[in-house]
């Protein structure tokens, strides 16, 4: 199974973000994400998350604490690996959310 971000009823249904493998989210994410206590972050893997434009300063900022724990506690592979799949959620949930009715699904 993988972890991806998808546009809820989809003006463009080709919006789909792959975030993560099950395998890898609990290897690299999963860890960083209880360790910082991140609460938006914590839902990508189960039961999923719903987010609006609102939710979106507060995501960033937990990606942002996730990628800089990646840095010190992952091998070098994994980090970049994690932080690349980051950067990428980040800038397309950046071009999704110009309309500010988009509510995208993370899970």
């Amino acid at each position: 199974m993988s972890i991806a971000a998808i546009i809820i009823e989809p003006k463009d249904s080709r919006f789909y973000v792959p975030v993560s493998t099950e395998v890898f989210f609990e290897r690299c994410w999963l860890p960083g994400v209880k360790e910082l206590k991140l609460e938006l972050t914590s839902y990508f893997y189960s039961p999923g998350i719903d987010l609006n434009k609102k939710h979106f300063p507060k995501l960033i900022n937990e990606l942002s604490l996730l990628k800089e724990w990646a840095k010190i506690m992952l091998t070098e592979n994994d980090c970049s690996h994690l932080i690349g799949r980051v950067d990428r959620l980040v800038e397309e949930m950046n071009v999704a959310f110009k309309d500010e009715g988009v509510i995208i699904y993370i899970g």
